[in-house]
């Protein structure tokens, strides 16, 4: 291998390590239901902040949505929650509905139950193997 194609793996490398352990380590805080409402809404507070940032706001929302998409998955283990946590935000003017704090209310209170929206958790997501450094 070339020098910078040795210099791009490491980069894809470790840019997968710090996703993955952060997805592991919001597993991990979120087996009590408190940390779990406390992280939702820590995720929905980012959301909002870049809503509140006028030019640059959709920029980072690009960047934000997937992370958050991802987050949510972790912590809620429901596809069709992640999948609204990602395309609210990134559309415009979205961003201040706070998902991920709704996901915890549909888990944690009769509300979810009520509605028939009470979020059954899936497995989370293990890490990529491919991406490990040995």
């Amino acid at each position: 291998l070339s020098n910078s194609s040795r210099r791009h793996s490491w980069r894809m490398a470790s840019a997968a390590d710090i996703v993955s352990g952060l997805g592991q380590k919001v597993l991990e805080l979120s087996q009590d239901k408190w940390m779990k409402l406390a992280i939702s809404i820590l995720i929905d507070i980012i959301g909002i902040l870049t809503f509140l940032i006028p030019v640059i706001a959709e920029v980072l929302d690009v960047f934000w949505a997937p992370l958050s998409a991802l987050l949510v998955f972790q912590l809620y283990g429901n596809t069709l929650l992640s999948g609204v946590a990602l395309v609210e935000e990134l559309l415009p003017f979205t961003d201040i509905f706070p998902t991920a704090t709704v996901g915890w209310v549909l888990q944690y209170t009769a509300i979810g139950s009520k509605l028939g929206m009470k979020i059954n958790p899936q497995p989370p997501m293990k890490p990529n193997p491919r991406f490990r450094q040995e």
